[in-house]
């Protein structure tokens, strides 16, 4: 769990990680018509009836965390081309009532990466700057102020009204730009730590360095030097000997 925190707003993150074993596609398609209608109340004139459709992707992943739990995930109006056996992670904001709002999907195999929803969209969805009511209650209030005072309350009240909406426009803002910084913070470590060398394989370069040092060839000493007979009386005259 990840908490974003903005003033009095917290937002609960989650990132969902493993391996796709199930993805499924199913369109649906929706059917409005319009017209039909008679005009003026003759059975000889009718609008002309219009007949539009749309189609909406629904789509159904199965995802197995590295614990073995299977997770189902259902991304509506979303067309994301994924395969059996492919790394993914998904990172997801958290409603009120716990139900998660998909943000950001990687595909670690593919290397590709998809928005399926910006902060903009989080703040609509999670509420975070709503309408302040508030400010509605005390522009009322000056404005029957004015009527007493003969029209000065109605500026009071036109004052007023500008300044909570420039205060409430730049809250939102801010709000918006450090949302989207958090976002993009976790996406960046989601991305890292999927890359990062597993514990096997950083094992197994060490012991592939230890097998080469141990096969190398020790080093070869050099032959120590003879030393040379000494010479003495004995071998002098033997030498002599031979020679007559």
């Amino acid at each position: 769990m990840h908490n974003f925190t903005h003033g009095d707003k917290t937002v609960s993150f989650t990132v969902l990680s493993g391996e796709v074993v199930s993805s499924e596609k199913i369109s649906e398609t929706r059917v409005t018509s319009t017209g039909g209608v008679q005009v003026n109340g003759n059975d000889g004139d009718v609008t002309p009836v219009r007949i539009s459709s749309v189609s909406i992707i629904n789509h159904e992943i199965w995802v197995k965390t590295p614990d073995g739990i299977e997770h189902d995930v259902k991304l509506r109006g979303m067309d994301i081309p994924l395969r059996t056996g492919q790394e993914i992670s998904l990172i997801s904001a958290l409603k009120k009532d716990g139900s998660p709002l998909h943000t950001i999907l990687q595909n670690h195999t593919a290397s590709k990466r998809w928005v399926l929803r910006d902060a903009s969209a989080l703040n609509t969805e999670l509420e975070l700057s709503p309408f302040n009511w508030k400010t509605v209650l005390i522009v009322l209030g000056l404005c029957i102020a004015g009527l007493v005072t003969a029209g000065l309350g109605f500026l009071a009240a036109a004052g007023y009204f500008f300044y909570a909406w420039y205060r409430g426009a730049q809250r939102k803002k801010l709000l918006i730009r450090d949302l989207n910084a958090y976002i993009e913070t976790l996406d960046n470590r989601v991305a890292s730590r999927e890359q990062a060398p597993s514990p096997v394989q950083a094992e197994s370069s060490d012991q592939a360095e230890i097998s080469f040092q141990a096969e190398s060839p020790a080093p070869t000493l050099s032959p120590a030097e003879t030393e040379s007979p000494a010479l003495n009386s004995d071998s002098v005259r033997r030498a002599l000997s031979r020679n007559l």
